[in-house]
């Protein structure tokens, strides 16, 4: 591996419910690495519960926020199956300023990064992230043509280290994972090979919106 490594390290889904729910995680890699960046594409509503509905786990999910160990980006409204891929317009725009209501009555702040719910995207969704000044989208090979034509107006990134193999060489990594045990990449299921190559390699980190 080359020496100088610089980290995204993201994983998809985060929400009170379970199995979603990763909090346990988050604590254990913070407390050993007291510099990591992690973040998060949450999903304000998942299985038709939003985040507010637990104001004592957005308590415990602020401090780590607060800390600059945690970052939130979002991933769709609800997380139904490829969300943003049938869109109009007028729906895509008015999901995402559902979303904004319902993280800030979860007083729960976000990046505006977005991926698609199951990578599901279209161009009126793409219009609707550039409208609401989106900056960043985490995007997946299959819309790479369509992701070329708004290039010069938000940023597009590519994950290239799925967190169910090993670590690519290469300097800028991009991680993809969940943060319940799916696709084999799940926070816990990898979380020994994370940790082992933290410390083997003490990257650089920087949240989803920084690169």
């Amino acid at each position: 591996m080359s020496d100088s490594k610089t980290l995204v390290l993201e994983y998809d889904d985060f929400h009170f419910l379970e199995p979603e729910n990763c909090l346990r995680e988050v604590e254990d890699l913070v407390n050993l690495f007291p510099n990591i960046k992690i973040s998060f594409f949450c999903p304000p509503v998942l299985r038709g519960i939003p985040l507010f509905k637990n104001l004592d786990w957005c308590d415990k999910v602020r401090p780590f926020i607060d800390s600059g160990n945690v970052c939130l980006a979002r991933h769709g409204l609800t997380h139904d199956q490829e969300e943003f891929k049938n869109l109009d317009l007028h729906e895509a725009l008015f999901r995402l300023r559902v979303g904004d209501a319902a993280h800030e009555f979860a007083k729960l702040p976000f990046v505006k990064v977005f991926r698609g719910p199951h990578w599901g995207l279209n161009d009126d969704a793409l219009k609707a992230l550039v409208e609401q000044e989106y900056t960043h989208l985490y995007s997946h090979e299959d819309y790479r043509e369509l992701d070329e034509e708004y290039a010069g107006r938000i940023k597009v990134k590519y994950y290239n280290w799925n967190l169910k193999d090993e670590a690519p060489d290469e300097n800028l990594l991009i991680t993809h994972g969940h943060t319940h045990n799916v696709c084999s990449n799940g926070i816990e299921e990898t979380l020994e090979k994370v940790i082992s190559f933290l410390d083997k390699v003490k990257p650089e980190y920087k949240f989803v919106n920084e690169v």
